[in-house]
């Protein structure tokens, strides 16, 4: 499937055609669709230490652990779904599913996704059934973490923003330490949003 399409209609020409785009747009959107890469990388490996570079570069040189950043969406359906459809009914008025996924920050790379609770679903429910969540322990390296929003819990392991307690106010440190990890934390967030585009660009959900 491509783009809602099926069958005959789904040459590259018949879509660049609907869409109203060139052929080679077509191919390079199916493609950052499509080639996700679903390993994460070794804590010896380029990619992790250009990671730890960029976490340093934006921030600390203590913070050069957090080399990966997680976050999640929502992906519309294109109607409601035939079984238990209103629970996929969100926040937004809207049937979609629930997607989080694992970026690197230095290069927006995705490296791992989960797809599949329902779009009313909360973050840190839906982040408890990712392999991130459930083997932290053998995919991070020693002194290695996450980078989350403050829909995610807190762990050693996955390092979220200072929340504002009820009927009180963040400490000084407290928004010195906010604003810094909105630094790193800011890139993930964009290629989320991104990567949710052009996921339903071309494969727009069908149920």
């Amino acid at each position: 499937m491509r783009a809602c399409h099926y069958g005959n209609a789904i040459t590259l020409k018949d879509v660049a055609q609907w869409a109203g785009m060139s052929v080679g747009l077509v191919v390079n959107c199916t493609n950052c669709v499509m080639v996700t890469f679903i390993c994460f990388p070794a804590g010896d490996s380029e990619d992790s230490d250009l990671a730890q570079k960029f976490a340093e570069s934006c921030t600390c040189p203590e913070w050069r652990g957090g080399f990966l950043a997680i976050d999640g969406s929502t992906m519309d359906l294109f109607t409601k779904p035939g079984y238990y459809g209103e629970t996929f009914y969100d926040r937004k008025s809207k049937y979609s599913l629930g997607c989080q996924a694992v970026i690197l920050p230095y290069n927006l790379l995705v490296i791992n996704y989960s797809l599949g609770h329902p779009g009313n679903v909360h973050n840190a429910f839906a982040f408890q059934s990712t392999c991130l969540y459930e083997e932290h322990a053998d995919l991070l390296p020693n002194g290695h973490w996450v980078w989350a929003d403050s829909a995610y819990p807190l762990e050693p392991w996955c390092i979220a923003p200072c929340k504002k307690p009820r009927n009180g106010w963040l400490t000084k440190n407290q928004k010195t330490f906010n604003y810094h990890l909105s630094k790193v934390f800011f890139f993930g967030d964009f290629n989320l949003h991104f990567f949710r585009f052009m996921f339903m660009l071309n494969t727009y959900l069908l149920f």
